[in-house]
Order: structure tokens, then sequence, then C-alpha cells
């Protein structure tokens, strides 16, 4: 008989004929039935930013009776506005209809960013105070922040340091503080020259 594509009957037979031309078939059915396939574990890793994600190649998997089961992709996740998990996915499915998804988890996990270096400067008097230019700060995946401030500390009555502090905060709350310190010195003063003057 004919051998089904995935699963069926085939059969085999044989005819037993006497001399008188009397004859019998002997009849054996072989009935393909596929067993259900198992797919490796599925894998996670963990990425500090989107665009740091390598996307796997999906595991070679054969059915039940060795041969090689084709993945098909599943929707590209979408990408977390800050910090979540991505998961990518391929469903593997043989002739008879078996059927399982092997996936992979991503796990963003935003890192802290750099340090921001301080600034400071000296004036004379508090009125000569300029406010510097703010630094540019990205997060650790290159995004732009924009700071809150200043905080300003008491300004000293006379002479003495007066900071003032910008909070940088990424999406998931990590914070670098950038600080400009002003150094208040007074110049001395002068008098104008002395006088004189003669009496009778």
């Amino acid at each position: 008989g004919v051998v089904p594509t995935c699963e069926g009957n085939v059969t085999y037979t044989w005819t037993y004929t006497d001399c008188e031309g009397n004859s019998q078939l002997y009849v054996h059915t072989v009935t393909i039935e596929y067993n259900d396939f198992t797919l490796p574990a599925n894998t996670t890793a963990t990425v500090a930013c989107v665009a740091d994600i390598i996307v796997p190649t999906p595991p070679a998997v054969n059915d039940a009776c060795g041969n090689p089961i084709i993945p098909v992709e599943g929707t590209t996740p979408t990408a977390p506005l800050c910090e979540g998990t991505m998961v990518y996915s391929w469903t593997y499915t043989d002739c008879e209809g078996n059927s399982h998804v092997w996936s992979h988890t991503v796990t963003i996990e935003r890192e802290p960013f750099a340090a921001i270096a301080p600034t400071s400067a000296t004036v004379a008097c508090a009125t000569n105070i300029v406010m510097p230019t703010l630094p540019v700060v990205t997060d650790n995946c290159g995004t732009i922040l924009n700071p809150t401030g200043p905080v300003v500390s008491t300004m000293p009555t006379c002479e003495g340091d007066v900071t003032y502090t910008w909070t940088y905060t990424d999406c998931e709350g990590n914070t670098q503080n950038y600080v400009h310190t002003v150094t208040i010195e007074h110049n001395d003063f002068t008098l104008p020259i002395n006088g004189s003057e003669t009496v009778q």
C-alpha cells in the first residue's frame, strides 16, 4: 500500500492460491500514529538597554521520527518604555499537529549612569555670580536627561561658599547630582589718597 505522508494506515497484502485457483488474502495493516515531540528548555537574558538585546537563533528540533521541524517566529515583542520584559517566541508544529512554543525572555534592567563632575568658580561679590552652562547628561542607554533644580545652599553673610545642585534622573529612578560651588572671596577695598592741609 501507499505509505501516508504523516499519519494513517499502510497495508501489506499477500495472496495465497492453491493449484485449483482458490485464493485467499492475508492482510497486515500498520497504523502510523506520531508521538509528541519535546522542546529544549526556554531561555532568558538580562540587559541594560533594548539596544543590547541579541535575539537568539531558535534551537534545531526534530519530530518524533527524526524529521526537522521548521519553527514559525511569533510577533516581535514591543519594547517597554523603561524597564520590563520582552518575550521572543517560535512555534514548532509537526505534520500531525503536535505543537509547542519555545521562548526567549529578555529582562531590561536599567543600570545607573555615570557620576557628573562638579564645577566651581570664585567671585568677589554675590552679585557677580553667573550660573554655569549645565552639562549634557545621558542615561545608561543614551537618552538625554533633563535636570531639576537648582537647589541653592544658604548664601554666606560675607565670604564663603554657596552651592547650586541640579539632579538628573533616568526613567528607572537612578539619579546623579551636578554640583556647582561658588566661593565668594571679597577683594580688598581702597581708600582715597590721604589729605593734608596747613593752617595758621
